[in-house]
């Protein structure tokens, strides 16, 4: 209110009006009762004490000058209050001052000259009080009233001196551009002010008028930088209401306003209505798009085109946490930024980008980019203008495959407001892409279905194993070899044929073994007399199947009639072959034991321990046959040792006892040319040999000895030791298990030894 009475009476009474006695009371109480103006006031008493000490420096000398400087000194306080209290405050601190420093006349000696030059100093600075305090009132007024006029709104009013490029302005201007008051304000500073990519715009907007011929009116929209680094929009108007002869602006005046809200909304609006014009070109393509490489190219052609992103690419991942792969791309500075972005790449530098972000947390990205973001890629897309990214994760079967990115040169341009509508349109892609997929999973799998039936048609047709289709005994398909086989000239022949007879197996089971014809247990071996008269072996394997028109055979026919044949003939051979090789072995097996007539049948229940123990531990009937053999014929190295050395009853001298030891080579070199199926020389080679290498004649060790070995020596030790010897008798049984016992693992092998001890103890070892 002290504002608004102040303006109305300095203003309603003309020039001299702040003189009225009710101005200058109101404004005297103000002024005597703010703080700051008495704080002001010590500078005269300063100056006192400046007056004497002058004048004491004046006595001593012959300057008189005290009086003259102090009195000049002055206008300094009056100067000082002026601007804030006007021509009261600037008038009561001249004449306080005048009053202290006349006093001062009871402490210094004037001279009549001096007093005339002070009274007229002091006369100068009182009347410069009154005028600089009007002035100051003048202005302060001029403040006031720009002050009421803008203090409701968001709005500044100014007045531009184009001669002297100096801006007259309200209070609250320059908050409109975020700086405090600044007592300089010119061109510069507002072209300085303005967002770097508006200043061109902005300074020809305001030039534009000054210029001859150039518009009264003007107004323009720009954005303004704060020192904050936030950005506002400002809308400002301007009138040119003085010219110069040669028809230059000199005296503008017009309004500021903060249109920010209203900018963003207006924004908004427009982004939206691309996003929306964005997602029906979106829809649009899902519709008419042939595959996910033609979606991609219309997807970011149709972003661009519309309006909602100054670029925009697609990238596939090919791989988990790796960069996206561009495969489709449109827009300004693309090229430039892929190819940089490719660069990026080549060097694995990973860091939180866009669209790797996007395929981590199958989220949607809205970032503004500043040219110093700790983000490389981020500083890349800055450095190439664009100044916010929204990046869409596309997914297949609930899966992120790829990732459309669009970039936009306007910061704030994907506001989060826009993410609902990110969202559907990336839900609406992610579909699509679900849909191709079934599509190709669709078309795969009716290509390979034809791919199978003509496979199955040439198997079939061009087979050479007979199939057939029967029903109740009556054949409703077969193909030509089924026919043959069958003993038809035709399939249409074997079709019309009453319902076939598939006599018995004629085989002999004890011949030749059936089984090893057969793969499943369904097949079947039969003879089939054909109606030729010929008798032919098949091997037919029926299966229940379910066709459209009901349970149906089918079946598969395959001719086994010359390997039946063979493998007949080849039995009886083998069964001749293997009967002399019985009796071989058996003849040297009887001469080995006429030598050494105490130990007849050594061998042969050796045979037999071994091969009961191979049953147990599981060897199959090769291994035991060779087993039986090996045993009959391990100790067939004695036969080149004299007689009486294997028939003395005493104790053997140690070079007979060295002569013994050479029967397991002697025995090897008997048998290694015979061309047994078993390794028989290398078990009479072995047979006395002991895991821990203790043995003879090689020291064997370990799994170094044939498994076959390591039984036959197992069985050889029991025979022995429960047999009667020229040199000993029987040891007994028990005395032949603690032997293999005590040796399990160490001279005996410890499963052989273990299987032995457990037969002998249920009484299955022939002893």
């Amino acid at each position: 209110m002290r504002f608004r009475s102040t303006f109305h009476d300095q203003f309603d009474s003309g020039p001299w009006g702040f003189l009225s006695f009710a101005v200058l009371k109101r404004s005297a109480r103000s002024t005597f009762s703010n703080r700051r103006f008495w704080r002001v006031q010590w500078f005269i008493p300063v100056l006192l004490v400046a007056h004497i000490v002058v004048d004491y420096a004046d006595d001593h000398s012959s300057l008189q000058i005290s009086g003259f400087v102090v009195n000049s000194l002055l206008i300094v306080p009056v100067i000082l209050v002026s601007g804030e209290f006007g021509v009261v405050g600037a008038l009561a601190t001249s004449l306080l001052g005048s009053v202290v420093l006349l006093a001062s006349v009871f402490y210094v000696s004037h001279t009549t000259h001096e007093l005339w030059a002070e009274w007229t100093i002091l006369s100068g600075v009182v009347l410069t009080a009154l005028l600089v305090g009007w002035r100051d009132d003048q202005t302060r007024a001029q403040r006031v009233f720009f002050d009421l006029a803008t203090r409701s709104g968001e709005v500044a009013v100014w007045e531009y001196d184009a001669q002297r490029d100096t801006l007259l302005r309200s209070a609250n201007h320059d908050a409109l551009y975020g700086l405090e008051w600044q007592q300089t304000w010119c061109l510069e500073t507002f072209i300085n002010a303005i967002h770097p990519d508006d200043r061109a715009y902005a300074q020809a907007a305001v030039e534009g008028p000054l210029a001859p011929g150039g518009p009264d009116k003007y107004d323009y929209d720009v954005r303004v930088v704060w020192p904050d680094s936030s950005i506002h929009w400002n809308w400002v108007q301007g009138q040119v209401v003085v010219r110069d002869e040669s028809g230059r602006g000199q005296l503008v005046r017009g309004i500021d306003m903060v249109i920010t809200r209203r900018k963003e909304f207006e924004l908004a609006n427009v982004r939206l209505r691309l996003l929306y014009a964005a997602l029906s070109e979106c829809n649009q393509a899902i519709v008419f798009a042939r595959d996910e490489m033609d979606l991609f190219e219309r997807i970011v052609n149709s972003t661009v085109q519309v309006g909602t992103a100054s670029m925009t690419w697609v990238g596939l991942f090919d791989e988990p946490n790796r960069p996206a792969r561009p495969v489709a791309s449109a827009g300004a500075e693309v090229t430039g930024f892929l190819a940089a972005r490719e660069l990026l790449c080549a060097d694995d530098h990973l860091s939180t980008w866009p669209a790797t972000e996007a395929a981590t947390t199958g989220e949607i990205v809205l970032r503004d980019l500043v040219p110093d973001d700790v983000d490389e890629l981020g500083r890349l897309a800055a450095a190439h203008g664009f100044r916010s990214v929204a990046v869409l994760p596309v997914s297949r079967r609930g899966e992120v495959v790829a990732a459309v990115s669009m970039y936009s040169t306007e910061a704030n341009a994907f506001a989060e407001d826009l993410r609902p509508l990110f969202n559907e349109m990336a839900k609406d892609l992610s579909f699509s892409l679900d849909l191709f997929e079934d599509r190709r999973l669709r078309s795969a799998a009716e290509l390979a279905l034809r791919e199978s039936e003509e496979r199955f048609r040439g198997v079939v047709e061009q087979s050479v194993i007979g199939i057939y289709v029967a029903r109740n005994g009556q054949v409703e398909f077969a193909n030509e070899t089924a026919a043959s086989l069958l003993g038809f000239n035709s399939i249409d022949s074997l079709l019309d044929a009453d319902r076939l007879t598939f006599h018995a197996s004629l085989l002999d089971q004890s011949a030749l073994d059936l089984s090893v014809y057969t793969e499943s247990e369904i097949d079947q071996i039969v003879s089939l007399e054909r109606p030729d008269g010929s008798v032919v072996y098949l091997r037919i394997s029926p299966v229940q199947v379910t066709l459209r028109d009901g349970p149906a055979q089918l079946g598969v026919i395959v001719d086994i009639t010359a390997l039946v044949e063979r493998d007949i003939n080849t039995s009886a051979h083998l069964r001749e072959i293997e009967g002399l090789l019985h009796a071989t072995v058996s003849m040297a097996k009887s001469i080995s034991e006429e030598r050494d007539p105490f130990t007849a049948g050594h061998q042969q229940r050796v045979a037999e321990i071994a091969e009961i123990i191979g049953e147990a531990m599981g060897l199959d009937n090769v291994q035991i046959q060779g087993l039986r053999v090996a045993g009959q014929l391990h100790d067939i190295g004695k036969m080149s040792i004299p007689s009486e050395i294997l028939t003395r009853p005493g104790p053997l001298t140690d070079v007979e006892r060295r002569l013994i030891q050479l029967h397991p080579r002697s025995g090897y070199d008997y048998l290694r040319d015979i061309p047994f199926p078993w390794p028989v020389a290398q078990v009479a080679l072995q047979h006395h040999e002991r895991l821990d290498g203790s043995g003879y004649p090689q020291g064997l060790k370990g799994t170094e000895m044939l498994l076959e070995a390591r039984i036959v020596a197992v069985a050889d030790v029991v025979e022995a030791m429960t047999s009667h010897r020229p040199y000993r008798a029987s040891l007994g049984l028990e005395a032949a298990l603690f032997e293999i016992e005590d040796g399990a693992g160490s001279r005996y092998d410890a499963d052989v030894a273990a299987a032995c001890v457990r037969l002998a103890r249920a009484g299955k070892l022939p002893m």
